[in-house]
């Protein structure tokens, strides 16, 4: 018997869902269509990055962090995900200009569905760093089941900054290229692939403004430390990032004006 007996589900909400889910794969098939590779960048990228890394902190540097090769991991795809995730909610809007003047379509939506494709990406690569860690003799451990609170804090995150990029792009064209240009020197203020135990204390305080360094921070201390991350500092940033998202959107809802007069 079909599911739909079962779970009554409004006619709206199914709508969106529907929505949500085609345009997520059509995002994700753009995004690849023409490539020699397609998906297989989605992997390969990350790798690239991870060579360049050990190749420089471990061969050259001799850097002392253990379990370089998944640390290193967990702070590119997750970093990944922030960058992309941003960048593409910034031109969601004005990249889709026949939706978001369809009469009718939900607007919001797009930054959302970049977000989302964004995250897919994130998952995706997620069996590359398991299997990492167990060429390099780990277990994977039970605390991994709190890998979605951690997401879902990084998904309000970027979908509140997404919100307001997206209007700002609107306003200001130039404002996908700053960005892009912003987050490549915030990579590396953020601890992807060094400790941040390494930025000296007198700058700590400034330094863990970052809601990056939670994050990773808690990311690695799911998967390389098998413990559940702090919690108090992730609240403190699901509290912002929630702050952050409800803004966001209340922004990008009270300046659509501007939407229908720049498209």
């Amino acid at each position: 018997m079909p599911l739909h007996q079962f779970v009554k589900i409004s006619r709206p909400t199914q709508y969106y869902w529907d929505l949500l889910h085609v345009l997520v794969r059509r995002d994700l098939k753009v995004q690849y269509e023409g490539t020699l590779l397609g998906f297989g960048w989605t992997l390969l990228m990350p790798f690239l990055h991870l060579g360049i890394f050990y190749f420089l902190f471990k061969v050259i540097l001799n850097s002392g962090t253990p379990r370089f090769t998944s640390y290193a991991f967990i702070g590119i795809i997750s970093y990944t995900w922030f960058q992309s995730a941003l960048s593409q909610a910034a031109t969601s809007t004005s990249g889709n200009r026949d939706l978001a003047l369809r009469p009718g379509f939900p607007v919001p939506l797009l930054p959302f569905i970049a977000v989302s494709s964004s995250m897919l990406h994130f998952v995706f690569t997620w069996p590359l760093i398991l299997l990492i860690i167990l060429f390099e003799g780990h277990r994977l451990p039970a605390a991994i089941l709190a890998m979605p609170i951690v997401m879902a804090v990084q998904f309000l995150l970027c979908l509140g900054l997404g919100y307001l990029a997206a209007i700002v792009n609107i306003i200001f064209r130039d404002t996908k290229n700053i960005m892009d240009v912003l987050l490549r020197l915030f990579y590396f203020l953020s601890p992807v692939f060094y400790d941040p135990q390494l930025v000296p204390q007198r700058y700590r305080w400034l330094y863990d403004l970052n809601p990056m360094v939670t994050l990773l921070q808690a990311y690695r201390d799911i998967i390389l430390h098998g413990v559940m991350p702090q919690m108090f500092a992730l609240s403190v940033l699901a509290l912002f990032s929630i702050v952050v998202a409800w803004i966001g959107l209340r922004v990008f809802q009270t300046q659509s004006y501007r939407l229908l007069e720049a498209l």
